[in-house]
């Protein structure tokens, strides 16, 4: 399946996903960063109410170089016909972002001249469309 995410007026990606704890299930739109090499980073306001599961402690290093422990939880996550458990840290900040860790085995078409986001799930046929019509798209 080929999943459509959007680009914002400043070229962020983003997609949406829904992401279930013990206690709620969210729907959320999660930027897409591709330096972070974790699965899901999700704001203290949005974690809460969902009633994440602690699982562990870990070493994260942020672009600055510097490292903290951050505490670890679990979620499941959806999005397109996938269902999986991801490892979650919970940070005080706005935005959530899906890294890496999650992003792994899928590909992103991305067409900044139309604003168009493509993410083929593992498995899928390449996506037939606007983002892929007029020039080649380089994996």
């Amino acid at each position: 399946m080929t999943l459509a995410g959007y680009i914002d007026e400043r070229n962020q990606l983003w997609v949406r996903l829904t992401v279930s704890g013990a206690n709620n299930k969210q729907v959320i739109d999660a930027l897409i960063d591709t330096g972070f090499n974790g699965e899901l980073l999700l704001p203290l306001q949005v974690a809460i109410p969902l009633g994440l599961q602690l699982f562990g402690v870990a070493p994260y290093q942020l672009a600055d170089g510097s490292t903290s422990q951050q505490m670890l939880f679990r979620a499941n996550v959806e999005w397109g016909t996938k269902s999986q458990i991801a490892t979650v840290n919970v940070v005080n900040s706005d935005t959530p972002l899906i890294g890496g860790g999650l992003l792994h085995g899928y590909v992103l078409l991305v067409n900044f001249a139309t604003k168009q986001l493509f993410i083929k799930e593992p498995g899928a046929d390449e996506p037939q469309g606007p983002a892929t019509s007029g020039s080649e798209v380089r994996k």
